[in-house]
Parts: structure tokens; C-alpha cells; sequence
């Protein structure tokens, strides 16, 4: 196939819309929120988890207040394991190097 038709580069006409509907490859390199957070921010966003996680009253951080349950039954849904300690772990790399209050109590994951 011809990389160049009519003097414009295969990658300008994926580039240009056809119809004014969005491209796929638009929005692509914009700076979003990581993956991790998206999908933990929506699983303690939704009301049918609140059982087993849940925003604290302050509505700064979240609780978990069935980590077997999360571990074993919420995590798989979004990510590729069921541990717990990982899902903290990974956490605790967006958390480190701020001032984030953190909670004595375990289960408790201070966000805000």
C-alpha cells in the first residue's frame, strides 16, 4: 500500500475526520488520571460496593470494610490479581512523598 496519496502522509488522513465524529487516536497522548486510580475511584464510587468499601464520612479517604471480600471478589473485576497487600502496595506509590494524613486504622486508605 502507498503511504502517500495525493501528497499527504497515511497518518495525516487518520488524523483528519471524515465526518466531524471523533478520531480514535484523539485524546490519546492527553494526561489523565492513571488507570489504577481511575478504576479505584470508581469501584469506591459505586454504590453497590459500599458494603464492602465505601467512602469514609469526611469523604477524604475510602474503608474497605470487608478486605476479603474486596480481595476476592471486587479486585479480580478490575485487575489482573485478588491480593489485597498488592492493591495497597500499588497505592501507596501514588500516596508516597505527600502529606496525606494516612490513617491508623488498617483498612482505612487515605486518599485526599
Amino acid at each position: 500500500m502507498d503511504p502517500v496519496a495525493g501528497g499527504i502522509v497515511k497518518e495525516e488522513l487518520l488524523e483528519q475526520p471524515q465526518d466531524g465524529a471523533p478520531r480514535p487516536m484523539e485524546g490519546l497522548h492527553e494526561a489523565g488520571p492513571p488507570p489504577f486510580l481511575t478504576k479505584t475511584y470508581d469501584l469506591v464510587e459505586d454504590p453497590s460496593t459500599d458494603q464492602v468499601l465505601s467512602w469514609s464520612r469526611a469523604g477524604n479517604s475510602f474503608v474497605v470494610w470487608d478486605p476479603h471480600v474486596f480481595a476476592e471478589v471486587l479486585l479480580p473485576r478490575l485487575f489482573k490479581h485478588s491480593n489485597f497487600s498488592s492493591f495497597v502496595r500499588q497505592l501507596n506509590t501514588y500516596l508516597d512523598g505527600q502529606d496525606t494524613g494516612r490513617s491508623t486504622y488498617r483498612n482505612q486508605i487515605v486518599l485526599f
